[in-house]
């Protein structure tokens, strides 16, 4: 909805059926969860499309206390949305998190810097919004695959003003309290953009910064949770983040996980029965929540 009226590569549509298929089946037989409060389908850009909801979900016990996480899905940047999300989120919940679970518009239809101006608009709506649900001034960010690029897109734009003021959309410069960065890629110099579907009608100086956003990442970048799978082809794409991480000497902690579980690969951490993803997840709510003890005693 609300894109243009255009061919979907045949590529694009195989890809979206297949993958549909695969999480389907990764997610079949999951329940709710009891204990979970849900605030569905709120509109954070006003403008009524399905690609601008967002769900909020927290524990009915002590819920207006906790800390906000907002999770961008992964997807390619072509596929994905908040329902096939709602299960890790709500596990995620009960951690003790309140959980924005979240739509954003998708290429081809949508192609960059849709999806990016989506999250600032996103992070825009909940900061504006969350002492609805939460008393908690505390808020994280967690992504995998594209989402964890567009996370570390966001945190880098937030951070740097002559960066963030080259882009030709609109943005936002709050930042988060710390991230998790999973199964990701990041440098986009090494991935073939031109010829990507997200990026291919964006104006070449757009594309630039697009590529070269690794470059401008800055000490601002919050604490963050980096993982992989071993198992995953996406692994090497973890290296250069890495090294970002290490040379702007941002505190963070590195987990390779799916040693001997060859069915734990890309973005495991998604399947509920995977003891690897409870484990995952587990330790980066743990993360989450000493970030905010530590935040909590120098306020």
């Amino acid at each position: 909805m609300g894109g243009k009226l255009m061919n979907i590569p045949k590529e694009i549509q195989e890809s979206r059926i297949a993958w549909a298929a695969n999480d389907a089946k990764r997610d079949s037989g999951l329940q709710e969860p009891q204990g979970i409060e849900k605030f569905c389908d709120l509109d954070y850009a006003g403008d009524g499309i399905t690609e601008h909801l967002l769900d909020v979900y927290r524990p009915v016990q002590n819920g207006e206390n906790l800390p906000v996480l907002i999770s961008i899905h992964g997807g390619g940047w072509f596929y994905g949305d908040k329902e096939l999300y709602r299960f890790y989120c709500m596990h995620m919940a009960e951690l003790g998190f309140v959980v924005v679970n979240c739509n954003y518009r998708l290429a081809p239809e949508h192609p960059y810097p849709a999806a990016i101006a989506d999250v600032c608009q996103v992070i825009r709506w909940t900061l504006a919004h969350r002492k609805q649900y939460t008393s908690n001034p505390h808020w994280f960010l967690v992504g995998d695959s594209a989402g964890a690029q567009l996370v570390s897109q966001y945190c880098i734009l937030a951070g740097n003003a002559a960066y963030r003021e080259q882009l030709d959309f609109a943005t936002y410069d709050q930042l988060p309290d710390g991230t998790a960065l999973n199964c990701g890629i990041y440098d986009m110099s090494l991935e073939n953009i031109h010829k990507n579907i997200y990026t291919q009608e964006a104006a070449p100086e757009q594309q630039k910064l697009f590529e070269q956003v690794l470059t401008y990442m800055n000490s601002s970048f919050p604490p963050s949770y980096l993982m992989a799978s071993v198992n995953d082809g996406l692994r090497p794409r973890t290296t250069p983040m890495r090294q970002r991480l290490e040379a702007c000497g941002i505190p963070f902690t590195f987990a390779e996980y799916g040693e001997g579980v060859p069915s734990d690969s890309h973005v495991f951490h998604l399947n509920l029965y995977s003891e690897n993803g409870k484990a995952c997840n587990q330790a980066e709510a743990d993360f989450f929540h000493h970030l905010e003890q530590q935040e909590t005693r120098h306020a």
